[in-house]
């Protein structure tokens, strides 16, 4: 494990911007324009989307001040529920939670480097950030956490820079930004605004980084709830001041229905060819992504390792799980492959959103059940951040079924096999 005095707050919170940081925000908002036709609607998309990752993440600091345990979901529903849920939210979190998103940024790095340089394949460089990702984390979880912080800085001051340029520049956007209560209101309602609220969610997933290899931080009881708390909010204040770029930046008909949405905003500001270099930039900054979902995922199947016994080849040896980031390098890598990045986007964020949504209901079972343990941490304004989390994952779910009913049942169904398979495993052990 890495020393306490290598694992402070700073490193936990890049890791969790780190994470939040990837291909949703630069792939999301040409899905949202198919439906949603102002900047009002798309600014209170995206705010409210950092609300409910913000609730979120004060109900997972109370748990995880609770539980101080690694593992992230797997050990907090094992704890609360049952271990049939705690296996169910670990192989979820393997795949869908981790192996899926890091072939989903590494496709989007693929983008955009071929934006930049179109002589090496999307697959091929999506490839290529994986492989240098898992070398780097493999080395040891000291330098684990120097290339984040490294990459973190270096995203932050790239996407400061083109919103600070797209705002000095003038722009081509085209989008109405006047409020039109009526029509904004009305839009708002509608089922299309939860799905485009589904990416927008999924854009935000990472939040919970640091709770995964919660076991590694200096004094997590204190170091997880700064990281997840004060994460959220500079990541939410980057989003809402990002997407605003974009909009201000390119006309809604070039950026409706595309995904490399911040290729599309620097051609509009900087032209084509210059574009090509921001592109380049922005995939250097999506490595920042893979490189914190191939350091956090790992730490999940390694704590099942060390509390399962047919798991148990995935416990680390040292302070590194090697074979974990192995077995989440070779999914990834089948996923470039494999499978497009919308597909990916939609049907994994259902099982994800399910698990969180579980953990955030566990803040209130624990409230219940066990009043009478000490809480370091606690939900302000309790019960409403984790009324409001519930209410609006329920209200995702539910309208994406409507819009989306095919990837909507593979998503649960997928959650429903990991529960149900744990019991036959039991026996297995037994």
């Amino acid at each position: 494990m890495l020393k306490p005095a290598h694992a402070g707050a700073f490193a936990a919170t890049a890791l969790v911007v780190a994470s939040m940081v990837g291909v949703g925000v630069f792939t999301s908002l040409g899905f949202q324009l198919i439906d949603l036709d102002s900047a009002p609607q798309i600014l209170f998309l995206w705010t409210l989307g950092g609300l409910l990752a913000l609730c979120g993440a004060f109900c997972y600091a109370e748990v995880a001040a609770l539980l101080p345990k690694s593992g992230g979901e797997y050990h907090f529903l094992r704890t609360i529920y049952h271990p049939s849920l705690g296996f169910m939210a670990g192989m979820l979190s393997a795949f869908a939670g981790f192996a899926a998103p890091t072939a989903i940024t590494a496709l989007a790095f693929g983008e955009y480097l071929h934006k930049a340089w179109g002589g090496i394949s999307v697959q091929h460089a999506a490839a290529l950030v994986i492989l240098l990702g898992t070398a780097a984390h493999a080395v040891s979880t000291r330098t684990s956490a120097r290339v984040q912080v490294a990459a973190t800085s270096l995203k932050l001051v790239l996407i400061l820079t083109f919103i600070a340029a797209a705002w000095l520049l003038p722009g081509k956007g085209d989008i109405r930004w006047t409020l039109d209560l009526k029509t904004d209101a009305a839009a708002v309602i509608q089922p299309a605004f939860a799905v485009a609220l589904l990416y927008v969610t999924y854009s935000y997933t990472g939040w919970n980084a640091a709770v995964y290899g919660l076991e590694e931080w200096n004094e997590p009881q204190r170091t997880v709830p700064r990281a997840l708390l004060w994460g959220t909010v500079l990541v939410a204040v980057l989003y809402v001041s990002l997407n605003a770029s974009f909009l201000h930046a390119a006309p809604v008909a070039a950026l409706r229905g595309q995904e490399a949405v911040g290729h599309i905003a620097s051609t509009s500001l900087f032209g084509a060819e210059a574009a090509r270099m921001v592109s380049g930039l922005f995939a250097v900054g999506l490595f920042a992504s893979a490189s914190a979902l191939l350091w956090a995922g790992p730490r999940v199947l390694g704590a099942m390792g060390r509390g399962m016994r047919s798991l148990s080849f995935f416990a680390p040896r040292r302070d590194v799980p090697h074979l974990a980031l192995l077995f989440q390098t070779t999914v990834a890598l089948i996923l470039v492959f494999a499978a497009g990045l919308r597909d990916l986007m939609e049907v994994t964020q259902i099982g994800l959103t399910l698990c969180t949504s579980m953990v955030v209901a566990g803040c209130m079972v624990l409230r219940v059940r066990s009043p009478e343990l000490p809480r370091p941490v606690k939900v302000p304004l309790y019960p409403l951040p984790p009324l409001l989390f519930l209410t609006m994952a329920g209200f995702v779910i539910v309208y994406s079924a409507v819009k989306h009913p095919t990837t909507t049942l593979a998503g649960a169904g997928v959650a429903v096999f990991f529960a149900v398979i744990w019991f036959p495993l039991k026996l297995i052990r037994k």
